[in-house]
C-alpha cells in the first residue's frame, strides 16, 4: 500500500513543482519611479530589445505562435529582453495570446504601438485627430493585452511630429489620447501600464516634443518617451542626446537604434549601457531591427523562398554576434528602487515659437471627444496567469523486495483507523490547499500592486470617475459605440469603426537610396516604417506648396 502512496506523491510532485516554477519564471510587470523602470523585486530594468519584424503577417507579427516560439529562443540567446511591435491586427484581437506567452516564457517584454494619429499637413487642416473611432480601437487593444505581465508599454504615436513645424499642431491630440487612455486604464482597474510616445530623429523638435508631452498634470502626460536615432551616431551626437535629456523627469529610451548600419559593431550600445552618465539618464534601447531588411539593419535573415520571415532563420548575420557580445559584456550601472531618490524637476510646457518651429501654445486646450462618457467605463477583473498543462508521468517504485516496508506501513495505517485512500486524499487536499492559498496570495498581492498609484479621483474634462465600489463590477464598458467591449477579450472588432484604416508598411521599397540627406546635412534612412492608406505619407511624399518649408534650425 505504501508503494501506491509513494507513487501518487511522486506523480503529483512534478505537477505542483511545474505550477510553482511557472509562477517563478514569469516576467515581473515593469513600473516607473521617477526617470527609471523597475520590476516588482525593486531591481532597475534596462531595455535590451529589438524592433521585431517577422512572421507571415507583415502588419501583425504576434499572430503566428509557432514563429514567435522560434524567434523568442533566438532573441533570448542574443541577450534581448524586449521586442518593439509597430502594429497588430485589431480584427484579430484574442488571437495574440500564444505569442505573448511564448515571449513571456523567455523573459521577453512587448512594447506595443497602438497605432498612429494622422499628422497635420497644413495650418488650415482642422480634421479631428483624436476621436471616438481611435478611442474605440485603442481601448479595445488595451482590453486585450493588459492581462499580460510582459506588456511593457502602449505606444500612441511614432514620429507623428516630424521634420516640419506644422506637424507640431497634432501635439494636443497626442496628449489628449494619453489622458483618455490612462483614465480608461485606471477605471478598468488595470495595472499602470506606461503610455509612451516615440519621437523621430529630428533634433529640432525632439526635446520640445518631450517637454510638451510630459509637462503639466501626470494624468494627461505620456509616461515613457522614446527616441529613434539613425545613421552616423558620432560621439558628438550621443553627447548632445545626453545633454538634452540630462534633466528630463520621465524615463527615456531609444525605441529604434539604427546607428552605423555598415559596421554594426554597436559601439553606441556600449556607450549607453557602459557609461554611468548615459545609464543614469537612459533606460535602454531597441535595435533596428530583427528580421528582413534590405539596407543592412537586420540581425537575422530567414531562408523561406517567399522572403516572408518564416521558419528558422537561415543566416545569423555578423550584427547578431556583435550585439550578443556587447550585451553580454556591458552591465549598466543600476540603482535599486529603495535606494533611488527622484529629484528631477518637471520642465514647463513650451510656448508657441514660430522661430524655432513650435506652433502649439502651452495654454491650448486639449481636445475632448464629443459624446464620450468616461463614467460608463467599468472595472474588469484581471485574468489569472494561465498555467501550462503538464502531463505528469508516474515515477516507478523502487526495485527490490518492499514487503517489509509495506507491511509496516499497513500496520501504521491500520492502527490509525484510516484507509490509504483517505490519507492520500487528505495529503493531496492539503497540498492543493497550500497551492490554492499561495495562488490566492499571489493574485491578491499582484492585484494590490496593480492598483497602487491609481488616482482616487479622476477629475477632468469627462467629470469625476465612478466611486471605488463601481470598479468592483465585472461588467464591460457600455459606451454607445463600443459594443465590441461587451464581448470577451477574444471577441471580434470590426474595421468599420476605424475612421481611417492604418496599416504599417513593410519597410519602404520604392527604390529610393538607402540614405537621403536632409537640409541640415543629417542622413536619414529611406526604409523607415510609415503608415499606409492614411493621411500619413512615406519619405517619398511630395506635398508641394501644401507643407511649409522646415522651420529654421535655432542657433
Amino acid at each position: 500500500m505504501s508503494g501506491i502512496l509513494r507513487s501518487k506523491y511522486r506523480t503529483a510532485l512534478p505537477l505542483f513543482l511545474s505550477i510553482f516554477q511557472g509562477l517563478a519564471e514569469a516576467v515581473s510587470p515593469v513600473s516607473i519611479k521617477g526617470t527609471k523602470l523597475y520590476d516588482e523585486s525593486g531591481a532597475q530594468f534596462f531595455l535590451k530589445g529589438t524592433v521585431y519584424v517577422a512572421g507571415d503577417n507583415r502588419n501583425d507579427p504576434l499572430l503566428n505562435t509557432t514563429q514567435c516560439q522560434i524567434d523568442a529562443e533566438h532573441l533570448k540567446n542574443v541577450g534581448a529582453n524586449a521586442v518593439y511591435i509597430y502594429s497588430i491586427d485589431v480584427s484579430k484581437l484574442g488571437q495574440h495570446r500564444g505569442c505573448m506567452e511564448e515571449f513571456d516564457k523567455q523573459g521577453i517584454y512587448v512594447w506595443l504601438q497602438l497605432g498612429q494619429l494622422p499628422m497635420v499637413l497644413s495650418r488650415s487642416d482642422n480634421t479631428p485627430r483624436w476621436d471616438l473611432g481611435f478611442y474605440n480601437t485603442w481601448t479595445s487593444i488595451i482590453d486585450s493585452f493588459s492581462e499580460h505581465d510582459n506588456l511593457l508599454a502602449f505606444g500612441i504615436g511614432q514620429e507623428t511630429i516630424n521634420g516640419t513645424s506644422v506637424t507640431t499642431l497634432v501635439a494636443p491630440s497626442v496628449k489628449a489620447a494619453a489622458r483618455d487612455l490612462k483614465l480608461f486604464r485606471d477605471k478598468r482597474g488595470y495595472r499602470p501600464i506606461p503610455i509612451s510616445y516615440t519621437a523621430g530623429d529630428f533634433e529640432q523638435y525632439r526635446l520640445l516634443t518631450a517637454q510638451y508631452l510630459t509637462c503639466g498634470p501626470a494624468e494627461s502626460s505620456v509616461d515613457l518617451y522614446g527616441i529613434n536615432i539613425f545613421n552616423n551616431c558620432s560621439d558628438d551626437k550621443l553627447d548632445r542626446l545626453r545633454s538634452e535629456f540630462s534633466n528630463h523627469h520621465t524615463p527615456v529610451v531609444f525605441a529604434e537604434d539604427g546607428c552605423f548600419p555598415e559596421t554594426r559593431e554597436f559601439s553606441e550600445v556600449q556607450t549607453f549601457f557602459g557609461e554611468s552618465e548615459f545609464s543614469r539618464i537612459f533606460s535602454g534601447m531597441n535595435i533596428y531591427q530583427w528580421g528582413r531588411n534590405e539596407f543592412g539593419f537586420a540581425l537575422v535573415v530567414y531562408g523561406d523562398e517567399a522572403d516572408r520571415n518564416l521558419g528558422q532563420p537561415g543566416t545569423f548575420l555578423p550584427a547578431y554576434t556583435s550585439l550578443q557580445q556587447v550585451w553580454s559584456e556591458t552591465v549598466p550601472q543600476s540603482t535599486s528602487r529603495d535606494a533611488y531618490t527622484f529629484s528631477s524637476t518637471q520642465l514647463p510646457c513650451p510656448t508657441a515659437n514660430p522661430q524655432v518651429g513650435w506652433l502649439v501654445d502651452r495654454a491650448a486646450a486639449l481636445p475632448v471627444i464629443s459624446g464620450l462618457d468616461i463614467n460608463t467605463v467599468t472595472a474588469r477583473t484581471r485574468r489569472t496567469r494561465p498555467t501550462t498543462s503538464t502531463s505528469a508521468t508516474a515515477v516507478p517504485t523502487e526495485s527490490g523486495d518492499n514487503s517489509r516496508d509495506n507491511s509496516r506501513d499497513e500496520e501504521v495505517l491500520a492502527s490509525s483507523g484510516m484507509s490509504a485512500g483517505a490519507i492520500a486524499g487528505m495529503a493531496i487536499g492539503i497540498v492543493a490547499a497550500v497551492v490554492g492559498g499561495a495562488g490566492a496570495a499571489f493574485w491578491f498581492l499582484r492585484r494590490r500592486k496593480s492598483r497602487q498609484g491609481e488616482p482616487d479621483d479622476h477629475n477632468g474634462p469627462y467629470e469625476k470617475a465612478a466611486a471605488d465600489s463601481d470598479r468592483l463590477s465585472t461588467a464591460k464598458t457600455e459606451l454607445p459605440d463600443q459594443e465590441r467591449a461587451a464581448n470577451e477579450l477574444e471577441g471580434r472588432f470590426h474595421y468599420h469603426q476605424l475612421p481611417v484604416k492604418t496599416d504599417w508598411k513593410y519597410p519602404l521599397e520604392a527604390g529610393s537610396k538607402p540614405v537621403s540627406e536632409l537640409p541640415d546635412g543629417a542622413g536619414r534612412p529611406g526604409n523607415h516604417f510609415e503608415l499606409e492608406g492614411s493621411p500619413v505619407h512615406g519619405p517619398g511624399y511630395n506635398p508641394g506648396a501644401e507643407l511649409p518649408a522646415p522651420a529654421p534650425v535655432p542657433k
